[in-house]
Order: C-alpha cells, then structure tokens, then sequence
C-alpha cells in the first residue's frame, strides 16, 4: 500500500501546482486587496501612493498649486522634483518655479537664495532679467523702516543695477530702473532721520556731512521727499554753529557712529 500510495501523492502535488496560479490569478483579478492584505509587496511594490511620483506630474502638481495660491505645498512639488529629478527636462523649471512659490509666499529670503542658484546654475538662459528683477523685488520687500539699517535696500540696489547694466534692452530694466529710484529715496530717508537726529543732540559735523552727502549724491530723491528747504536750513545753521566753535565730534562721530 505504501508504493501503491506515491503516484497518488505525486499526482496531488502537480494537481496543487498547476491550481496555484490560476487560484493566486483569480484572487489578484477580484480583489487586490486581499493579496496585499496577505501577502504584503511579496508580488509587487506596494500601493500606488506609495510609489514616487514621476517629474511630469511633479511639476504639474506644483504648476497646479501654484495657481490655486497653495505655495506651501507648491514648493514641496517643485523641491521634490529638484531633489529627485536632477537631469530632468523639468528640473529647470522646478528651480525658477521655487523662486516664484517662495516668493508668493512672501519668503523673501527664501525666495532670494532660490532665485540667485538658478541665476549661478544658469547665467545664460533668457529668463535671467526676470530673475535678477526678482531678486532686487526680495530685497526690496525685505524693507522695514527708514529708522533700521538699510542693508536690503542696498542689496535691492545692487541687483537692480545689474539688471540695467547687463540687459539694458529687457522689459525688466524699466521696472528695475523705478525700483532703482524707490531705493534712493529710502537710503535718503534713512541718512537724512540720522542726520536730523545728530543735529538735534548738537552733532553738527556728523549731521552736516551726512545731509550734504545725500543732497549731493540723489538731489532728485530729496526733492521728491520735500527735504530741501529743510536740510538747507540744518546745513546753514550746523555750519555758523561750526564757526562760533561748537564741540567736536565726539569718538563715536568721528569713527562713523
């Protein structure tokens, strides 16, 4: 019985081999979930909203958020797609589109770091002008009152005159030309406050020199600020109190206080 047995058995296992593609088949084509609930990613990479999504649609989700003012999760797009898709046709893209997200956003310094990589990444390509215009726009926005240093202001400057200087032709330069001008009339804004106070504690070098400088460097920005008459009034007055022999300038005037 024991021999007689084996080509039952035998014939057992193939019947079960032949029948387990067809039962696993049949499974698969009823319902999925059951395979994976089983079985895991043993036949397979897992759910669909666990696979990495493409470039293409990286970038339209992003395009997408953009227009919805989502920037937070637009800028999570386009990171992603810069990350994982280096060599992509759309990396590009994704590079100026998270200046524009972060900018939007109103993460000015954000948006500046983003926008100078893609300008050092791609110093020849056509949307440049626009780029260097953005930039000048993050420091510009990054003012906060005439009172406070005026570091972004000069930044602001800087990249707007390279704009002027390098596209000269560019539908930016115009724009970057009266952002150039606001510019100036901050930093104579900021100079003459400085000024007016140095005059008030009886520091006439220091408030003389620095209302000369700006009535001498930006006439026109003083002009349309209405300080003329009155930095002509400190300027004539700090000079006679000069001439009757007001005190020095203390050290901290004198070495640029």
């Amino acid at each position: 019985m024991r021999f007689a047995s084996r080509p039952l058995v035998n014939l057992f296992r193939h019947f079960v081999v032949l029948l387990l593609p067809i039962f696993m088949l049949g499974i698969c084509g009823c319902d999925s979930y059951l395979v994976k609930f089983y079985f895991g990613d043993t036949f397979g990479k897992g759910s669909s909203s666990a696979l990495e999504k493409s470039a293409e649609q990286l970038v339209i989700e992003g395009t997408q958020k953009m227009q919805k003012k989502d920037y937070e999760d637009a800028i999570k797009a386009f990171q992603q797609l810069k990350e994982r898709y280096p060599y992509s046709k759309y990396a590009i893209l994704a590079e100026l589109k998270l200046g524009d997200a972060h900018f939007y956003n109103k993460d000015y310094a954000d948006a500046a770091i983003a926008y100078e990589e893609f300008a050092r990444l791609h110093p020849r390509n056509e949307v440049i002008p626009y780029v260097l215009y953005q930039i000048g726009m993050c420091h510009f926005l990054s003012f906060t009152t005439v009172d406070r240093d005026q570091e972004e202001t000069r930044l602001a400057m800087e990249s707007f005159q390279r704009l002027i200087q390098a596209y000269p032709q560019s539908e930016y330069t115009l724009k970057a030309k009266k952002q150039f001008f606001e510019c100036q009339k901050r930093i104579v804004a900021h100079e003459f406050h400085v000024g007016r106070l140095y005059y008030i504690m009886g520091e006439f070098y220091a408030a003389k020199d620095r209302l000369e400088l700006i009535n001498r460097n930006f006439p026109q920005a003083v002009r349309d600020l209405g300080y003329e008459e009155e930095i002509k009034k400190m300027v004539a007055t700090s000079e006679q109190r000069l001439a009757e022999g007001a005190k020095k300038p203390s050290i901290w005037t004198r070495i640029g206080f």
